[in-house]
């Protein structure tokens, strides 16, 4: 197959085989395994009807966010493409012909050819060949799996319901590849106790968990950033996601930074719990108008009164700490957690009204800006 020829639409014509010049083919009983310049693939999907005539279990999904992705790191990082999963093909037939002399590369011919799963990776390789040339898609290596008789149907079936076969993918999952918190499941948890980014903490006499939830709360409440951002950000499921899927970030790197320790960690939740528990615990006469904040915002006053009252600078201090943090957690803190709310609850009131008090506090108080506003 030349480069002039796959600008043009797959011929699926009776016994038309798809040929390829693999750079790696191997055979077991369950199929081929071949590699192949990415290339060599770009006219497979380019028809308008190429969903329907290979056989494809969707047609192509247009910009959706993972397409978009794809078609950048194919843009961007060629040699990676090939990568991001196999391209499974069906085939009623496969041949690779035998050459007498050396010198020879193989040339693999398969006839009836059926996208059991990858189509939208084949679509992206045609709408990047006219985009990107030929040139840039050889450097990508795509790989395939192609499968035969009953093996052809077992993988068919097992991809068309390969969506509840698959966990779905989460930022928390990727925390474990970060080097400071793989370094922080590394130590010393005493006895029984773990840290997993998944699970969460079990630590002290009690065994008492903490989630990773509140694990990030609290580390952002007396992380050594100067500002609340990364605490608002952490206020809220969708903004814990954001936050966790940032690695390498400066808010990120703030919150889970290389000198974390087990104590810390313990430190940190403990605080966060205390303070929440002492905001639980403010009369009802407090949470009226401006008050509302106490609900709506608890994180901008739980992190302004940890900062204000603890040693956030010793968090991670294992031996040697000037502070007794449990008298500063146990005794200290609720009564700085009332100060701190009357405070805050007055400077939002008079932020409330600059803001033309149209917005319910409800709407209003979660937001960064207003937090900003407050702390000026």
């Amino acid at each position: 197959m030349t480069h002039e020829s796959l600008s043009a639409p797959w011929d699926f014509s009776a016994r038309e085989a798809l040929v390829l010049n693999p750079r790696h083919i191997s055979q077991s009983r369950h199929g081929w395994d071949v590699e192949v310049s990415a290339v060599e693939l770009a006219s497979l999907a380019a028809g308008p009807d190429a969903a329907r005539v290979l056989g494809a279990r969707r047609g192509f999904l247009g910009g959706t966010p993972v397409n978009l992705e794809l078609a950048a790191l194919l843009r961007e990082r060629p040699e990676s493409f090939g990568w991001a999963h196999r391209i499974v093909l069906g085939a009623d037939e496969v041949h690779l012909p035998e050459f007498a002399g050396r010198g020879f590369s193989p040339v693999l011919h398969i006839f009836g050819v059926e996208c059991i799963d990858g189509f939208q990776r084949l679509r992206i390789l045609a709408e990047a060949l006219a985009a990107l040339g030929p040139e840039h898609l050889a450097r990508s290596t795509v790989r395939l799996e192609i499968h035969c008789g009953r093996f052809r149907d077992v993988a068919r079936a097992l991809h068309d319901d390969g969506h509840r076969l698959v966990n779905a993918t989460t930022a928390q999952d990727g925390l474990i590849r970060c080097p400071n918190l793989r370094a922080l499941m590394a130590g010393d948890w005493e006895k029984e106790g773990f840290f997993d980014p998944r699970r969460g903490v079990s630590a002290g006499p009690h065994r008492r968990c903490f989630t990773m939830r509140e694990v990030t709360r609290g580390l952002a409440c007396l992380s050594p950033l100067p500002s609340l951002e990364a605490v608002h950000l952490a206020s809220t499921d969708e903004g814990l996601e954001l936050l966790w899927a940032g690695a390498g970030a400066p808010l990120y790197l703030g919150v889970f930074h290389d000198r974390m320790s087990p104590l810390g960690v313990v430190r940190a939740v403990e605080a966060y719990a205390g303070a929440r528990e002492a905001l639980r615990k403010l009369p009802g006469w407090m949470r009226r108008g401006a008050g509302l904040l106490i609900d709506y915002a608890p994180d901008l006053i739980a992190g302004r009164a940890c900062r204000g009252l603890l040693p956030f600078e010793e968090l991670h201090v294992e031996a040697g700490s000037r502070h007794d943090w449990r008298e500063l957690i146990e005794d200290r803190l609720p009564g700085v957690i009332e100060r701190t709310a009357k405070e805050l609850i007055g400077r939002y009131e008079v932020v409330h009204r600059a803001r033309g008090g149209k917005r319910t506090y409800k709407d209003e108080a979660g937001l960064i800006d207003v937090w900003r506003d407050i702390l000026r």
